[in-house]
C-alpha cells in the first residue's frame, strides 16, 4: 500500500507563484579529523603530500664490526651506543601525521607552536633537546662536570671568548666561541636531526627518523595500541653490508658506462643485481667483459684498502691529539677547582 502524502498547509491567497522552502542553517561539518590534524591546512598536507610519501627507517650499526676503525672510535667517543642501537618499531600513520602537523614556525621562539607538534589531540615537545633526551645524550656535559666537581661556567670563561655561561640544554659549545687554539667542529645530533626533519617537511623526499618520532610520541602519552602498519626495517650497517654496497655501486657505474648488454636494459639488470650475490658471475657477459670487471674490482678493492689505511692513520693522530687535549683540560679543571676565579667586579 503506497504511503499517504503529508497534508500541505493552506497558504491563503496565492499570486500563482510557488514559494521555495527556505534552507535550514546547519553547523558546517569539519572535513578533517581534528583529533589527528591541528588545522585544515595540516589535513591538506597529509592528504596531498605526506600520505603518499615513502618512509626510510633508521639502521642499526653493528658496533662489533667497527671497534678498531674510525666509525667505532666516533661512536665510543660520543657515547652513541643508544643512538646506533636497534631502532624501535615505528608506525606508518604516526609518522605521516607527525610530518603533516609540523608547523612552519616550529623553530620560531616567538610563535605558540615553537618546539611542539600537535599529535592525536595534544601537543608534544619536539626540539633538539627532546631528541637528545630520547637518546640519553642531554646530560653528557653535566655528568662530566659533576665527576670533576667543577662549575661549568668557570670552564667556559677560561676556554671561550665572548660568553660567560655554559649553554643550557646543549651537548656542545659553538666552536666559533672557543679560543683559536681550541677550535674544532663537532656534530650536535639534536640540532642535526631537528633541522633535517624540518627540511624534509617542506620537500618531496622520503620521511626519515620514523623510530625516533614514534618513540617520542609514545614517551609523551600517545596511544599506539591501535596502530597496525609498521615501517619496514632496513638492513643493519655492518662490514658485509658495506662491502655489498660498494660492489653494487661499482657494478651500476660500470653498466652506465658500457650501456645495455645482450639486449637487456640497465634498469632490469640493476633490479636483478639487488637480489643476486654481488660476487656471482654474470653468464651473459663475454670473457673479455668479465676480465675487465674483475680488473676494475681489484683496483677498487686496492683503493678501498688505501683509504682505510689512511683513515686508521688519521684516527691515530686524532686520538693522540685528543689525549693531549684531555690532559690539558684535566689540568685546567684541577686548577680552577683549587684556585677558583675571583668574583666579578
Amino acid at each position: 500500500m503506497p504511503r499517504a502524502k503529508k497534508p500541505t498547509q493552506d497558504a491563503g491567497p496565492s499570486s500563482g507563484k510557488r514559494k521555495t522552502p527556505s534552507k535550514k542553517t546547519s553547523k558546517q561539518v569539519a572535513l578533517y579529523d581534528d583529533n589527528k590534524f591541528e588545522t585544515e591546512e595540516a589535513w591538506s598536507v597529509y592528504k596531498n603530500d605526506t600520505s603518499g610519501r615513502g618512509i626510510i627507517s633508521e639502521r642499526r650499526v653493528l658496533i662489533s664490526n667497527f671497534e678498531n676503525e674510525v666509525l667505532g672510535q666516533v661512536i665510543a667517543r660520543n657515547r652513541w651506543e643508544t643512538f646506533v642501537a636497534t631502532p624501535r618499531v615505528a608506525y606508518v600513520e604516526i609518522v605521516k601525521e607527525f610530518y603533516a602537523n609540523i608547523h612552519d614556525n616550529i623553530d620560531n621562539p616567538e610563535h605558540p607552536q615553537y618546539h611542539r607538534v600537535y599529535m592525536r589531540g595534544q601537543y608534544i615537545p619536539f626540539s633538539p633537546l627532546t631528541i637528545l633526551r630520547y637518546y640519553g645524550l642531554e646530560n653528557m656535559e653535566t655528568d662530566v662536570f659533576e665527576a670533576a666537581n667543577t662549575n661549568p661556567d668557570d670552564v667556559v670563561i677560561s676556554i671561550c671568548q665572548g660568553i660567560d655561561h655554559w649553554p643550557i640544554g646543549s651537548s656542545t659549545l659553538d666552536y666559533r666561541n672557543l679560543l683559536p687554539q681550541l677550535q674544532t667542529k663537532t656534530l650536535d645530533i639534536g640540532n642535526y636531526i631537528f633541522a633535517n626533519v624540518r627540511h624534509i617537511r617542506g620537500t618531496r623526499r622520503c620521511l626519515a627518523f620514523p623510530s625516533l618520532i614514534t618513540g617520542i610520541c609514545e614517551l609523551h602519552g600517545i596511544d599506539l595500541s591501535h596502530e597496525i602498519t609498521t615501517v619496514k626495517r632496513t638492513m643493519q650497517i655492518d662490514r658485509i653490508g658495506i662491502r655489498s654496497s660498494e660492489l653494487h655501486m661499482h657494478r651500476k657505474q660500470e653498466q652506465r658506462t658500457q650501456g645495455p648488454i645482450d639486449g637487456q636494459g640497465v634498469l632490469a639488470d640493476d633490479h636483478a643485481s639487488t637480489h643476486a650475490d654481488p660476487m656471482a658471475e654474470d653468464t651473459t657477459h663475454t670473457a673479455a667483459e668479465l676480465h675487465q670487471w674483475r680488473t676494475a674490482h681489484a683496483t677498487l678493492e686496492a683503493q678501498i684498502r688505501e683509504i682505510r689505511d689512511a683513515q686508521v692513520q688519521e684516527a691515530e693522530t686524532q686520538r693522540r691529539e685528543h689525549e693531549a687535549l684531555s690532559s690539558q683540560m684535566t689540568q685546567l679543571l684541577r686548577y680552577f677547582h683549587l684556585y677558583p676565579p675571583p668574583p666579578p667586579q
